[in-house]
Parts: C-alpha cells; sequence; structure tokens
C-alpha cells in the first residue's frame, strides 16, 4: 500500500486487494454467518467474492474502495441486461399481442408474408388503431425487428399456436439472449453489501488504512457515482440509495454518520422495506443523531433522556389530541429500536437500549369507525352514471359494498360461479379469513350484476372473475383497482373524505340501527369473533341516546 499525501488518500495495487480478498474469504464469511444464512447467502457470497478478486487481478494502483466502486459500475453495466420483471413482462407483452393479432390476420388475408412486414403495412397498423397510445410505438418498434425474425425462423408455429404462446415464446427467448452477463436484482444488492463488509473487515484488522471508508474522499465520491448504477437505468432501491445520501447531514461527524447510512443500507437491501418507511426511518434517526452532535455525545453514550427530548421535539399533532400524541410517539420508538438493535449487533453500543423505549398503549377501539349516513349511501349510488359501460360496473361494485359490507379483496375475487341466480343467493371464501360466507341474493344487486354482465362483461373469457377491465385483454380487476373505483364514486358525489373501507362500518351501523343483532351483523361481515363485531356498536349515537334516557327514569 502506499500513500498519497497530497490528496490524503491511500492507493493499493489490484493484485495485492485481490490476494488479501482471498486469503480472507473463509474467515469473513465465517463473520457474516454469524447470524444463520441460508446456503445460497453463502454460495453467492464466495462467488462474489471471488469476482471482485479476479476483477482486482486487472486493476492498477487505486484507493481500495474506488475499486470496488469500479467494481459495482461494472455490474451496474451489466445490470442493463437484466431478466426481464412482471411488470416488464405485462406491460409488454400486450402490446405485443395487440399487434400480432393484427398480424395474424394480414397473413392469413394475403396481405403479409409469414416473418415480414412491410412500412406501408405498419402505417396501416397504426391507422387502424386510431386509440393507440404514444408509447406502443415505441414498444413495438423496438420488438418489431426481433420479433419477426423469431417468426419466420418458426414457420410451423403460426399454424398451431395461440397469440399468447407466440408472445411467451418469443419473449423467452429474448430473456435467455439479453440476460447474456448480467445479474439479477438480488445478487446486486448482496454484492454491494458483501463488498462493504469484507473491505470494512480488513480495516479493522489494519490490512488496509482505518477509517478509509468513512473519511475517504475517494469513496464519497464514488458512493454518490457508482452506487446508483448506470443513469436511467437504476432500479427503485437504487435510486432509495441516492436519494438517502443526498438527504443524510454531512456536517454530522463520521461515528454518527456511518452507521446510520450503514443502517439505512440495510433496510434497503437486506430487509426491501418501502420508500415510505424508509424516509420515515430516516427522519426519526436523523433527528437523533443531530441532537447527540449538538451536545458532543455519540452512540456509545447514548441516554434515554435524551430518545425522549428528541421524541418530545418531533411531535405535530395538537396537545389536546392524545391519541394522534400516542401514535407518534409509538411511531418513532418503533424506529429508533430498530436502529437500536443493529447498533448492539454491530457492537457500536454496549447495551441494548431498545426494551428501554417502553411506548403509551394505543387501544384498536379508542376511535369509532367513520361511517355514512343513510342519505349519503343513496346519494352515492344515484351519483353514478349507467348510462356507460364504465358507470354500469361501478354501479355493481358499489351496490355490493354497501348491502353486503365486502371488502374490496373479496369483490375483486367474486366470480361467476359464486352469484347463484337459481338459489338467490351468493357463497364466497373470504381471502383475509379464508371463511365461507353465505349471502341472499337481494334484488337492487341482482339487477345491478344482471346489467353490466349482459351489457359489458365480454362472454367467453378464461378468466371467471366477475369483474374485468373494460379494453381488450380484458385483466381481471384487483383490490386496488376496487377502491380507486369506489374512491372515484364518492369523490363523484362530494364525499371526499371517505374510502372504500368506510362502507364496510356503514353497513354494520345501519343493520344495528334496523334493530339486528350482533350475531347477525357478524355471520353477514364474516367475522370470526362477536368483539370484531361489537366495535360498530360505538358509532350508534341513536340507540346509545334511546339507552341512557331510558336509565335515567
Amino acid at each position: 500500500m502506499k500513500s498519497d499525501s497530497t490528496e490524503g488518500t491511500w492507493t493499493i495495487e489490484g493484485p495485492r486487494l485481490a490476494e488479501l480478498l482471498r486469503t480472507t474469504r473463509e474467515t469473513v464469511l465465517g463473520t457474516l454467518a454469524a447470524k444463520p444464512r441460508s446456503k445460497d447467502y453463502r454460495r453467492q457470497s464466495v462467488f462474489i467474492i471471488d469476482e471482485f478478486a479476479q476483477f482486482c487481478e486487472d486493476q492498477e494502483k487505486a484507493h481500495p474502495w474506488s475499486l470496488r466502486g469500479s467494481y459495482l459500475a461494472k455490474r451496474a453495466e451489466l445490470r442493463r441486461h437484466h431478466a426481464f420483471s412482471a411488470s416488464y413482462l405485462k406491460h409488454h407483452g400486450r402490446q405485443l399481442r395487440y399487434f400480432l393479432r393484427w398480424y395474424l390476420e394480414c397473413v392469413r388475408d394475403g396481405g403479409a408474408r409469414w416473418g415480414e412486414l412491410a412500412t406501408d403495412q405498419l402505417a396501416t397498423y397504426w391507422a387502424d388503431q386510431p386509440a393507440a397510445l404514444p408509447y406502443r410505438h415505441r414498444i413495438v418498434a423496438m420488438h418489431l425487428t426481433p420479433l419477426l425474425h423469431w417468426l419466420k425462423r418458426r414457420p410451423s408455429r403460426r399454424a398451431t399456436d395461440a397469440i399468447g404462446k407466440l408472445v411467451s415464446g418469443y419473449l423467452e427467448q429474448r430473456r435467455q439472449q439479453m440476460r447474456g452477463n448480467g445479474y439479477g436484482l438480488v445478487l446486486t444488492h448482496r454484492a454491494r453489501m458483501v463488498t462493504r463488509r469484507h473491505l470494512l473487515w480488513l480495516e479493522q484488522q489494519g490490512l488496509l488504512p482505518a477509517g478509509a471508508a468513512a473519511q475517504g474522499a475517494i469513496w464519497r465520491m464514488d458512493a454518490a457515482r457508482y452506487e446508483r448504477g448506470a443513469e436511467g437505468g437504476e432500479s427503485a432501491s437504487e435510486a432509495l440509495l441516492g436519494y438517502v445520501r443526498a438527504k443524510m447531514d454531512r456536517a454530522l461527524p463520521p461515528g454518527l454518520r456511518q452507521p446510520l447510512l450503514e443502517y439505512l443500507e440495510y433496510l434497503i437491501c437486506d430487509r426491501a422495506l418501502s420508500q415510505p418507511s424508509i424516509e420515515s426511518s430516516l427522519r426519526t434517526n436523523l433527528a437523533l443523531c443531530r441532537k447527540l452532535a449538538e451536545v458532543g455525545s455519540s452512540f456509545s453514550s447514548l441516554r434515554v433522556s435524551q430518545i425522549d427530548e428528541v421524541v418530545s421535539s418531533l411531535l405535530r399533532a395538537p396537545v389536546h389530541d392524545l391519541l394522534r400524541r400516542r401514535q407518534q410517539v409509538r411511531g418513532h420508538h418503533g424506529r429508533m429500536r430498530g436502529l437500536l438493535r443493529y447498533l448492539y449487533r454491530r457492537g457500536i453500543v454496549d447495551r441494548d437500549l431498545a426494551p428501554a423505549l417502553i411506548s403509551p398503549p394505543c387501544y384498536r377501539a379508542s376511535t369509532p369507525p367513520s361511517v355514512l349516513s343513510e342519505h349519503q349511501v343513496q346519494t352515492l349510488l344515484d351519483s353514478v352514471d349507467r348510462l356507460r359501460p364504465q358507470g354500469r360496473r361501478r354501479y355493481a361494485i358499489v351496490s355490493l359494498m354497501t348491502t353486503y359490507g365486502l371488502r374490496p379483496v373479496d369483490v375483486c375475487r367474486l366470480a361467476l360461479d359464486d352469484v347463484r341466480w337459481r338459489d338467490h343467493r351468493i357463497t364466497l371464501v373470504q381471502s383475509k379469513t379464508g371463511r365461507a360466507l353465505v349471502l341472499p341474493l337481494v334484488p337492487q344487486v341482482a339487477a345491478a350484476l344482471k346489467q353490466y354482465l349482459s351489457n359489458d362483461r365480454p362472454p367467453g373469457l378464461a378468466s371467471r372473475q366477475v369483474f374485468v377491465s373494460l379494453l381488450w385483454p380484458h385483466h381481471p380487476l384487483r383490490s386496488a383497482a376496487i377502491s380507486a373505483d369506489v374512491a372515484g364514486a364518492l369523490a363523484g358525489c362530494g364525499l371526499r373524505w371517505a374510502c372504500a373501507r368506510y362502507l364496510r362500518a356503514t353497513v354494520a351501523t345501519h343493520l344495528l340501527r334496523q334493530g339486528e343483532g350482533l350475531s347477525t351483523i357478524q355471520e353477514m361481515l364474516g367475522h370470526r369473533t362477536a368483539e370484531t363485531t361489537q366495535r360498530y356498536a360505538v358509532t350508534d349515537l341513536e340507540m346509545l341516546r334511546q339507552v341512557l334516557e331510558e336509565t335515567e327514569r
């Protein structure tokens, strides 16, 4: 190793670093295996270390963390040829099915030769698709040449295979061809974690200059340039890592900033938490680090009283809103416990302070659920435009949810076989509880379903779900689409504050006001216990007022 006094950075020969990586591989793997790991984790870690060492053998003198950055940059370049994701297959496959459907008709009519297409014929296709979105041009143009070439080499498929099989076979061929030397997303993240931990271990053993990862100028430069991957092609996790580094306070001491950055990287790469969770954890724990830096303290001398001061400064709810303040305290405590446990496992703190954070209780039934009045429910039903296909489908969905209080996931899973027209009942299995539910087929719901099924749902679909998309190829709706449709109906009648889950509490409350027993409501909503159903009783203010008046008499 050699020190460059002009820049304050260290350099090491690439072959020398490769030798260190190989000779310490088993020891580092034993350190990584201190926590139970799967066989795939060890196998992939061995592959990553050997690959990193092989990469370093061909490199000249450089900073060790700069070599790691160059290695990750090479992987990011190869990451461009990764396997197609599920969303990619769904999005591109749909556009290619549109095109192949038209193309096969042209081949049958003699307007095009199998595996060939003229420019004027493609222009005719776009003219026949007046509702085509601009991105369809880009997608079809990207796949047009390899797709036609693939079809030309398989002349027998035009008469035997359906469109779906043609698209699936083509995309599988493209996946195998484009895979090349690329890497999967999980292995890319694992390479980042394993190489970082290996270099940190080498620093701890004195084989590399101590503190180079936290203070080296080249490492700070490479962290921003290489960790994001190729420009324009970064994944969601890589973009989130870039966001975290951009938000990190550079004024914090390295002893506070680096452990927090490593913890957030652990949450992103190992735990795969969502962006809102990462952002909230960053805000809470960054406030804790700033408090420690303000008083000149560190994680090793952290006290519970300092944590309480930070949590008190983060509360945004009014003083009189005790429930929201308790909920915010629980949230901040939960995010800090994760950091404290991580610091304890890493040996940065001597004792685990997580059990010392005692959060206030937040009872489930402390606030009654929000419900709609009978007038608002009727206004919701009357506001749906049943002259259009989308309106008829929306009316059927809203009728089911306002009559039976079904969850959106149960509405989207409702199948044609679940509606027993002759028996005048609906039978389904709830997605959340797995319990069978038998409901009477109310005339209003039956009329709404018949109007939608007879006019708007295409016959002969492979899917048996009742609610499908209105555009070809008519995929079954998901629960998110059901919730969005109901939210649109609520917003259309002026109830923007409500959402789909309010309708379930509304049905239970109205049944209670009509004199139905809790056991009947429990059976209709499919609750496992009566305690869950009893929560809706607190919303019936009229009944509580009558009971109070009778008690006073």
